[in-house]
């Protein structure tokens, strides 16, 4: 297997920007964003505040269009590191939270602030790197951030447990604030449109890209299938399973290696097959997931679920905006995204709430959610797998040994 990565220059710097910014980051995600919704169960947060908690990062993702909109005639690198800083920044609030609501509120002002950014963060990516290495580069990226979460989820489990959330988390919205920031020192070569598109016009996307439009339909089914288990994962894990935070830090550990493990792996087979190869074979192995909840009574069958949730974590980061980019014309790839993370949005808002429903069915219960979500996930592989192949080939996926 070839992991050499040759970068000229000056994308060499901005790779080693990219890749600080990111192991900043991956603290910020290891203190807090992994502890969030099992903290907001121990504070006694309801059905309905665990879902919106686990909703929260799609509200903000129908936000996207007029993020879109608005970065039409400007330039992005400073919109997004404006957004990032305020958005990491609101978690400094944990310190005076100790009540389930007030961190819920944080959680969704934080969610909707982060989806301002994810169009103009796909243009960066690919701004700053190349196709023939854009894989392996955002891979080796994602290796330092995970690498960092691996190391401090224990850690973070286990001071959690002694010291607590109230001083734990606003030394992660330090660091989050602290990536934000070294990433707006990459220099990229903005081209700014001189005229504006109206608002609303990605819509149109869909009914002008048939092939598009059927992978967003597998990808809505797979979406749905996902977010109806958040919110229940955790309310499995400590009610069902008595999880201690150290417990569930052993299982983000797991999580992470696997994640770290699967960057390189998955950003090679990017480089070589293409985004939405990748994407397709992370449908399936996701229904393995779902299957080992099914039988899980302790914590074994979990951490295999942990495991695999490592695998696709990986793979779905690194294969979704690469397979856009096999869909969008350059200059659209921003409106790609945006159409993207809104449909996103819009299953992200109705998923998780039809997942606790379906949980207070007494003859559904865990069991019954986490085996319909394995059935979605292996529709959705096969709606991919039958799905129009009108996708541009990926340029270097013979080049690459």
């Amino acid at each position: 297997m070839n992991l050499r990565l040759e970068l000229p220059r000056e994308i060499r710097r901005n790779f080693y920007l990219d890749v600080a910014a990111a192991m900043s980051v991956g603290f910020f995600i290891a203190v807090t964003l992994t502890f969030v919704p099992v903290v907001a169960r121990r504070l006694g947060a309801d059905f309905a505040q665990m879902s919106l908690i686990a909703a929260a990062p799609f509200a903000g993702s129908l936000f996207t269009p007029l993020a879109s909109y608005y970065l039409q005639g400007r330039r992005k690198m400073p919109f997004l590191v404006w957004f990032w800083n305020i958005a990491r920044g609101l978690f400094i609030l944990t310190l005076f939270v100790t009540s389930p609501l007030p961190l819920t509120m944080i959680v969704l002002a934080f969610n909707i602030l982060t989806a301002f950014a994810v169009p103009g963060y796909a243009e960066m990516m690919r701004l700053v790197y190349p196709n023939e290495c854009r894989g392996r580069a955002m891979s080796y990226v994602r290796v330092g951030m995970t690498a960092v979460v691996t190391l401090m989820t224990p850690l973070a489990g286990r001071l959690l447990d002694l010291v607590g959330y109230r001083y734990l988390f606003p030394v992660g919205a330090a660091f989050g604030i602290a990536s934000s920031t070294i990433f707006g020192r990459i220099r990229v070569q903005e081209t700014v449109a001189g005229d504006r598109q109206p608002f609303g016009r990605f819509w149109r996307i869909l009914k002008d890209d048939k092939a598009f439009a059927a992978y967003q339909v597998a990808f809505m089914v797979y979406g749905f299938g996902n977010l109806m288990a958040l919110p229940v994962f955790p309310v499995f894990q400590v009610d069902v399973l008595g999880l201690t935070y150290s417990q569930i830090g052993v299982l983000g550990f797991i999580m992470a290696v696997f994640w770290l493990l699967s960057y390189v792996y998955w950003g090679r087979e990017v480089d070589h097959r293409g985004g939405l190869w990748t994407v397709k074979l992370n449908f399936l192995i996701t229904s393995l997931v779902f299957l080992a909840y099914v039988f899980a009574w302790d914590v074994t069958l979990v951490a295999v679920a942990f495991v695999f949730i490592g695998i696709t974590n990986a793979g779905i980061d690194l294969g979704w905006m690469n397979a856009l980019m096999q869909f969008a014309p350059a200059e659209k790839v921003s409106e790609y995204a945006s159409l993207h993370t809104t449909l996103l949005g819009v299953r992200g808002l109705l998923a998780p709430f039809v997942g606790i429903a379906l949980l207070q069915v007494p003859w559904i219960g865990f069991k019954g959610v986490f085996g319909l979500c394995f059935l979605m996930m292996v529709i959705s592989w096969l709606l991919l797998a039958v799905a129009p192949r009108d996708a541009r080939p990926w340029p270097s996926r013979r080049g690459v040994p």
